[in-house]
């Protein structure tokens, strides 16, 4: 169960929840703006929170989803933020701990000076302790001025003389943002739009690119490209205007300790986790992205060897997955328990997983002890034989009749009768060929029959025509039929 609670809007924000994905770790990761929300991994792990949360949201969320540690990884100069969300943890009684950004204004010891600290530009540089301060400096002096303090303080720099021709303000690629340059009268041009952080080559092009004089940034320690923006500014003898950061941020931890304790908070599931995916039709293209991704995150595929031969098709990564040809729902489990070092499995089926698969099985067996103790699992559709075959044929099938004649026993004929349309997965004995001759044996020959075998394949052939002159053709054991009593036959096409 998630009892992690990340705050993010930072560069240690979307890290923390990159290694909480690959580590598995269940966490809820709160952010600002649908923006942030989209920065971050696509993962069965992180449940995003989207919006921003006052104090009594926090506390009473908190509270409701019985979090047990917090990891503020917000932005340095989001002081109010801070404060809100370690005074919402005192009241829940939940343990906060602060994630830090390594400044980049002291000397760091050891290695290149010049790339680890920001003394190295001193004479470049020009420190203050607000952004009212930034613009007091800037007020008798002439020149473009390149603002990279982002939105939320815009409205200061309207102090400017002629800050509608003078202001570069480059922001965060999001409405807001933007909306809020537009408010002060900043448009066009005016609005540099994108995703940092950048390189020093990126800066020094723009700058020189806008032929500024200044560059305004904050202090926001090396995770936040602060370094690059000072060198490129030296290099073209841009002054740089240097906002400190606005409180000490006491006893946090580095980023790296924070993985540490992510992973020490025992939010690790001690399940091993069992993939149930649907191949699709099995040919080039046909599983679904999802479960695709699900597979590469496997150490070990179950299945016929020629659906665990579909991961040759998805990357090198993925066809190093060791492959087992085995498919018995007891026999799988029998392996697994023999082979514990393997903690992530997947069983491959074909088609969808909820059309006649054996998927249903196995997920009974594992939703049982002593299997449920073990195991989690989770299925993941494929597509199906009749939305291909029916797609083939430019029709709709939500009228259509399924039954299924692989591995077991049904009355097609009778099924046929009471129904306009019905479709039927063969197998074993129950051929197009043994099909056809019950349907003529019922009397009903002025059917349409549409048989389809290797389906998705290069070499998969559709035929249509009517039960006489199918059962006089030879199909493959493992086909599909779609039978229709309401239409005229049309012949073999």
């Amino acid at each position: 169960m998630c009892r992690i609670l990340i705050f993010g809007g930072t560069t240690e924000g979307r890290l923390l929840a990159e290694y909480c994905h690959q580590q598995e770790i269940e966490a809820y990761v709160s952010v600002v703006s649908g923006y942030g929300a989209d920065l971050l991994p696509e993962s069965e792990s992180l449940h995003v929170l989207s919006g921003r949360m006052a104090g009594d949201a926090m506390e009473g969320f908190m509270k409701r989803a019985s979090i047990r540690a917090v990891f503020d990884a917000t932005h340095p100069y989001a002081a109010e933020a801070t404060r809100n969300i370690k005074e919402a943890c005192g009241r829940a009684g939940v343990s906060y701990l602060r994630v830090t950004r390594e400044s980049a204004a002291a000397e760091s010891p050891g290695g290149d000076s010049r790339k680890g600290s920001a003394a190295a530009f001193a004479s470049q540089v020009v420190y203050v302790h607000s952004v009212e301060e930034a613009v007091c400096y800037l007020k008798d002096r002439e020149g473009d001025i390149l603002v990279t303090t982002g939105s939320k303080e815009l409205a200061a720099y309207t102090a400017l003389p002629g800050y509608e021709e003078r202001l570069y303000v480059r922001v965060l690629p999001s409405c807001a943002a933007i909306s809020a340059c537009e408010d002060i009268g900043i448009r066009g041009k005016r609005i540099i739009a994108m995703q940092g952080p950048f390189s020093e080559e990126m800066n020094r092009a723009m700058m020189r690119q806008l032929g500024v004089r200044y560059l305004v940034t904050k202090e926001a320690g090396t995770a936040g490209g602060f370094l690059e923006k000072l060198s490129a500014a030296e290099a073209l003898s841009v002054t740089a205007v240097v906002i400190g950061r606005p409180l000490e941020e006491g006893d946090g931890i580095t980023l790296d300790a924070a993985k540490i304790l992510l992973k020490e908070a025992g939010t690790v599931s001690a399940k091993r986790k069992l993939s149930l995916i649907g191949t699709g039709m099995g040919g080039p293209g046909q599983m679904t992205l999802v479960a695709a991704e699900a597979l590469k995150r496997c150490d070990v595929l179950f299945g016929a060897r020629r659906m665990t031969d579909a991961a040759e098709t998805l990357g090198e990564a993925a066809s190093k997955i060791l492959r087992v040809p085995i498919y018995g729902n007891r026999e799988i489990l029998e392996w697994l328990e023999s082979h514990p070092e393997h903690k992530r499995a997947g069983v491959l089926y074909s088609g969808d997983t909820g059309f006649y698969s054996g998927a249903s099985g196995m997920g009974a067996v594992l939703s049982e002890k002593p299997y449920c103790d073990s195991y989690e699992f989770t299925i993941y559709p494929g597509i199906s034989s009749v939305s291909y075959l029916c797609a083939k044929m430019g029709r709709s099938w939500e009228h259509v009749k399924l039954i299924s004649l692989h591995g077991r026993d049904c009355d097609a004929a009778q099924a046929l009768a009471q129904n306009p349309a019905v479709f039927t997965l063969l197998g074993g004995v129950h051929t197009v060929k043994e099909l056809c001759e019950q349907l003529l044996r019922a009397g009903l020959t002025d059917v349409r029959i549409t048989a389809g075998e290797r389906l998705s394949y290069a070499d998969e052939r559709i035929v249509t025509g009517t039960p006489d002159q199918l059962a006089a053709m030879e199909f493959t054991s493992l086909a599909v039929v779609l039978m229709e009593r309401n239409e005229e036959s049309e012949g073999v096409r």
